[in-house]
């Protein structure tokens, strides 16, 4: 009878020991750096839509190991970062046990984690689609070849497209993990908005009331109040010369709002040809709201003049707060606004927007 009890206790405990290794996620952090003195843990926080801090490993000696438990509720992401690395995210697709060695860079061994650093992905099709075409731009604006330049120009495009579909195919690959939510946030919801909408789908099929989920569908949420038909959300900033902007200050006139930076290079390219189409339709009731994204005040006053910006309504949004309300999140971007405050176009070069420009103003 007590063989049985103890047969009985003994499965009782290996189902605990199974549930609890069910439920939590383990990081076995080992140090074999002399130079590393605390580590610091972060975790995605689905709610907030970042990384946020949740604990602080101190004085972990050269050789010696510390080990953290979190609970585990579905894939998830986090982050560790120490005084001397920077920070290396981890995305965590199920319970079980995370090794982390420490050394000049952080090395992972885990079958339910893996390193999740999806710009080395962008950086490996950026060099494959664009490194040879910006090689030949340079090297024609350089000579002034016009030639040239007129047959990347028209090229670009479809560079771009395959560019898009290598990228998005990437992501696709990946399947409903953390490792693809992770890379989501290279994306940008006006550009991708059909990709990512597909991908919040699937997500929600695998994980009905899931956090990674709910995410996804607030990001598109909030993509859906500047979608083409909307009215355009209200901003007010100061501009170049100090004065208050208001965008409904343009009511009445068609309006480019145009999100740059002065290390954007295809702003740059861009920004020559948008003036030129500014000066053929500002006085039929056309204004243009300039809005960069950079830090540098000194750097952007420079770029405004060696671009010839200076005609139009310049607005520095250096701590992103328009960006952001417009659910942005890569460069150039614009929108084109009717006389009400509509969107009626998002994302057109200057060669689109003078189309629709002679449509609306010329033979209106």
């Amino acid at each position: 009878m007590k063989t049985i009890k103890l047969f009985i206790y003994t499965i009782f405990l290996i189902s605990c020991i199974q549930k609890k290794e069910k439920s939590t996620i383990t990081f076995n952090v080992i140090n074999n750096s002399k130079t590393i003195q605390k580590i610091k843990l972060s975790k995605f926080n689905f709610e907030l839509d970042r990384m946020v801090e949740i604990d602080t490993l101190y004085e972990i000696a050269p050789n010696n190991s510390k080990v953290f438990t979190s609970q585990f509720l579905e894939p998830s992401i986090f982050s560790f970062r120490t005084n001397s690395i920077k920070e290396v995210k981890i995305a965590i697709e199920k319970s079980g046990f995370v090794n982390i060695e420490l050394d000049e860079t952080i090395k992972l061994e885990s079958d339910v984690a893996n390193i999740s650093n999806f710009e080395v992905k962008i950086q490996e099709l950026n060099r494959k689609h664009f490194q040879k075409m910006i090689q030949k731009f340079d090297k024609a604006l350089k000579e002034d070849d016009k030639k040239t330049l007129i047959e990347l120009e028209k090229k670009k495009d479809s560079v771009l497209k395959e560019f898009t579909k290598d990228i998005e195919n990437a992501v696709r690959d990946m399947g409903v993990t953390a490792l693809a939510f992770d890379a989501l946030q290279y994306f940008d919801m006006n550009k991708n908005y059909a990709f990512i909408d597909e991908t919040a789908r699937k997500f929600k099929e695998e994980y009905p009331d899931g956090e990674m989920s709910k995410s996804l569908q607030r990001r598109i949420d909030v993509a859906n109040r500047v979608s083409v038909g909307k009215k355009a959300l209200e901003f007010n900033a100061k501009n170049l010369e100090g004065s208050e902007v208001k965008l409904t200050d343009f009511t009445g006139k068609y309006v480019l709002i145009d999100f740059w930076a002065t290390w954007c290079r295809p702003c740059r390219v861009e920004n020559p040809k948008l003036m030129l189409v500014y000066e053929e339709f500002k006085d039929l009731g056309f204004e243009i709201i300039s809005i960069s994204i950079d830090k540098d005040l000194g750097q952007w006053k420079e770029a405004i003049k060696a671009d010839g910006l200076l005609s139009h309504q310049q607005i520095l949004d250096s701590n992103l707060s328009i960006y952001k309300l417009y659910s942005l999140s890569t460069l150039p971007s614009n929108f084109l606004l009717d006389k009400k405050g509509l969107i009626i176009e998002k994302n057109i070069d200057a060669k689109q927007l003078s189309s629709q420009l002679n449509l609306l103003l010329k033979q209106q």
